[in-house]
């Protein structure tokens, strides 16, 4: 409708009520989105214990790791039962040390990284590693000081200190 050059539009009561169902409906959806997000983005120990996993204590740490190579993407780490600690990381070899906090935490110490921190879960007898809230699931363990036998590094190069 034109008035005094003026152009309206008449919208009628339940077209508005349409659209403002709509937009009720697309917020109700983003907050459980959210909410949804924030659950799963700080409850990766959560939902594991949920579905019956437990948390290794510090003495089931040790004696799933001492003595043992654990596997990663780009290397591995050999923890020796003195608490030294080999690794390799994208071919370059470094020494440092492992400790057990007596929640279970793994922190290790290497020269020049940051110290890095994680623990242990079982998860229907599956070993699975949980780092800064997220379940990085289970490492493959070797007997002994693998290391130079991941296939992807030779052990005479690149012996850091």
């Amino acid at each position: 409708m034109i008035e005094n050059g003026i152009t309206t539009v008449e919208i009628s009561e339940s077209t508005m009520q349409t659209k403002m169902a709509k937009r009720f409906l697309i917020l109700i959806l983003a907050i459980g989105v959210s909410a949804c997000v924030t659950i799963s983005g700080t409850s990766d120990e959560e939902a594991l214990t949920l579905a019956g996993a437990t948390r290794l204590n510090p003495e089931q740490v040790k004696a799933h790791l001492t003595g043992k190579t654990e596997e990663w993407d780009h290397g591995g780490a050999y923890y020796m039962e003195d608490g030294q600690l080999r690794v390799i990381w994208r071919k370059v070899f470094s020494d440092g040390s492992w400790e057990v906090a007596d929640d279970g935490t793994l922190c290790y110490q290497v020269p020049r990284w940051e110290e890095r921190c994680h623990f242990y879960m079982n998860h229907d007898d599956q070993i699975v590693v949980l780092e800064d809230g997220r379940n990085l699931g289970p490492r493959q363990l070797h007997d002994g000081d693998k290391l130079a036998a991941l296939g992807r590094y030779n052990s005479s190069l690149n012996r850091q200190r």
